[in-house]
């Protein structure tokens, strides 16, 4: 079993094609988007005015209080228009009809907010920004109330806005493109193993070496995992490479500390060897290059997900791609350190890898080769 693994990582070696486009390609793109082609993707964009109806249903007096004093806070701003609303309904008509940007209900106790989001994803996410920011601080403020309620008592009766009490998180990094592009490159370089995958079994047909696997006096089902396993190599050696180099040579920042930077490498490991195991199983399915076949299924894919250019994103059709979702899941932990979907891509992986080993075994032993 051991030679098994050590006879794929040296034949992965020893094609130079193989060390071109998968650990080569992916970092010289990083350097040419996130530097030649920057000046094409703006990092920010103009919001302009935004309009939103909000309803308050929240039955505790200091939840209605609180976003009261938010709301004209809010309003202060001249490009930012908070107006009470007597009917959910007609609101909501509105914002689908892209008259106003979002509806907020502030309802429950403790008190929910839900946000419906209007036409344009740009202004939807400031909404969200805002309303998030509000939910944190309202939080802080009632844990505030509950421990040391002296303390906001005195700072109300000084004027003081309380801000000493609430300290903002300063992400304390500037990002580029560049960094933009390390991640997305990652997402790339990890859904095309799955020619890596494939071609393990493929290969072994066209060169007819094959039966002598089938034949061999060593149980199938370990001869498969061995197969497999022996592209694990490959997987930490990329991943590892790409993030180094694009570190090292393009001053590339991933996450902001080490214990991050782990749970992302590991995240990418796992995708890549879940990638990997279905395309074994598709090896072993089909007996057609995936070049042909699923190849311009994952190009497209990456390209509807913004995998070369953050301007894409066709409403309804980019959230659904797997490759938007792991991107997503990368800038949360990257940008912001959370875990929420990064575990729920972990999860989703780990489950698929195990399946995609058991029905590959399963299929490898049942097998004869004609």
């Amino acid at each position: 079993m051991l030679e098994i693994i050590l006879k794929e990582v040296r034949e992965f070696l020893r094609d130079k094609t193989n060390l071109f486009f998968f650990m080569v390609f992916p970092v010289i793109m990083v350097y040419l988007l996130g530097n030649l082609l920057s000046n094409y993707d703006n990092a920010e964009e103009a919001i302009g005015t935004l309009t939103v109806h909000y309803m308050i249903e929240a039955s505790d007096p200091a939840d209605v209080m609180a976003v009261e004093s938010f709301v004209q806070n809010l309003t202060d701003q001249e490009n930012i228009i908070f107006e009470k609303t007597g009917s959910l309904d007609l609101s909501m008509e509105m914002a689908g009809r892209d008259e106003i940007d979002a509806v907020v209900l502030f309802t429950g106790s403790p008190m929910e907010i839900h946000i419906y989001e209007g036409m344009n994803r740009i202004r939807n996410r400031s909404v969200n920004a805002m309303m998030n920011g509000f939910s944190q601080i309202n939080k802080a403020v009632k844990v505030l109330a509950k421990n040391n309620p002296m303390a906001l008592a005195d700072a109300a009766n000084t004027g003081d806005s309380g801000s000493g009490f609430i300290e903002q998180k300063d992400l304390g990094i500037k990002r580029t493109m560049v960094d933009y592009y390390s991640i997305t490159m990652l997402t790339m370089l990890s859904f095309t193993s799955l020619m890596i995958g494939s071609i393990c079994f493929i290969g072994e047909r066209q060169d007819r070496t094959i039966r002598r696997l089938k034949i061999a006096p060593v149980s199938q089902v370990k001869l498969f995992l061995a197969k497999i396993l022996g592209l694990m190599p490959q997987a930490i050696m990329q991943t590892t490479l790409m993030m180094v180099l694009n570190t090292v040579l393009f001053k590339a920042r991933y996450a902001s500390n080490l214990i991050d930077n782990l749970y992302l490498f590991f995240m990418f490991f796992l995708i890549t060897f879940a990638v990997i195991s279905i395309g074994a199983v598709y090896g072993l399915f089909v007996n057609i290059n995936p070049m042909a076949t699923i190849f311009p299924v994952i190009w497209i894919m990456m390209f509807l997900s913004g995998t070369y250019s953050k301007e894409i994103f066709i409403d309804g059709v980019t959230q659904l791609m797997p490759i938007y979702q792991v991107q997503e899941a990368a800038f949360d932990l990257a940008l912001f350190g959370n875990y929420e979907k990064a575990n729920t891509v972990v999860l989703v992986c780990a489950v698929t890898s195990i399946v995609m080993l058991v029905v590959g075994a399963a299929e490898f032993r049942r097998r004869e080769e004609r």
